[in-house]
């Protein structure tokens, strides 16, 4: 009796190891999730007649499960700006009290799935500088600037709290311009882990290389990130004008003297003809 049991316990343990690779065959890994993305344009030229330009952005999420979302950010050439405040001095609005904030992104574009507090935690959108509230804007705590009237600038300890202020203006004046823009929804999701989302570049877009960074988010963190980049360059005359200006200056300087001297030369000619 003892015998047969032990029998039947060796072919319950057989079973049991050959029914284990079985089960494992059956549910194969997930793929690690990946994201691969491309602008349908990867060159923007700017002319006189520039009034702006609309892009799309498109793309494929590999390991993409429901409830996961998708954040583009789309980030402009950055430069120092100066921000000041407008005071009413004998009946006259003047600048007062500039402040100087340092690599200011001259561009700056959010588009989700959702709105950004729905599916990701303050930290990472924090850490990541996703959504118009986390634009990275620092000043210098203790530099003192001038201004080409002489007039002293002020350092972020000399204001205080009121650098919630200029910061807040900053943004404000960038939207304005529709420089600085948030668009919920503005990412679409297709089939198969297919999306696209538009980029629009307004008529005051800056020159320069843009970077876009596609973020894929799952439990209110980003699990999954890629980056493609946008330049936008002056073209035609415009490009020769620019290239000149920058690259020879004193050539470009002594052009403009001769165009000078020959338009006024020319007006004299057409009034004394006339």
């Amino acid at each position: 009796m003892r015998a047969g049991l032990g029998a039947v316990a060796v072919v319950a343990a057989g079973l049991a190891m050959t029914g284990a690779p079985a089960r494992a065959q059956a549910e194969p890994a997930a793929p690690e999730p990946q994201i691969a993305a491309a602008l349908t344009e990867d060159v923007v030229e700017i002319r006189s007649n520039f009034s702006g330009a609309e892009l799309v952005l498109y793309g494929a999420a590999v390991g993409l499960e429901e409830g996961d979302d998708i954040a583009v950010v789309v980030r402009g050439p950055a430069r120092d700006l100066r921000v000041m405040r407008r005071e009413r001095v004998l009946g006259v609005w003047v600048n007062a009290d500039p402040v100087r904030f340092e690599e200011v992104e001259g561009y700056y574009a959010v588009a989700s799935t959702r709105p950004l507090a729905q599916f990701a935690t303050f930290s990472s959108l924090r850490r990541n500088r996703i959504g118009m509230e986390h634009v990275r804007l620092s000043a210098p705590e203790s530099e003192r600037i001038e201004t080409r009237f002489g007039v002293a600038g002020v350092v972020v300890s000399d204001i205080g709290d009121a650098i919630v202020d200029y910061r807040a203006a900053l943004v404000r004046n960038k939207a304005r311009e529709a420089l600085y823009v948030e668009a919920p929804g503005g990412v679409e999701i297709l089939e198969a882990g297919l999306f696209r989302a538009r980029v629009v570049l307004p008529p005051a877009t800056p020159t320069g290389v843009y970077d876009a960074d596609v973020y894929l988010f799952r439990d209110g963190v980003p699990i999954a990130v890629r980056r493609t980049s946008l330049e936008v360059v002056k073209g035609g005359v415009e490009r020769a004008i620019y290239d000149l200006a920058h690259d020879r200056p004193l050539a470009y300087g002594l052009l403009s003297v001769l165009l000078a001297v020959f338009a006024g030369w020319l007006a004299a000619f057409v009034m004394r003809r006339a």
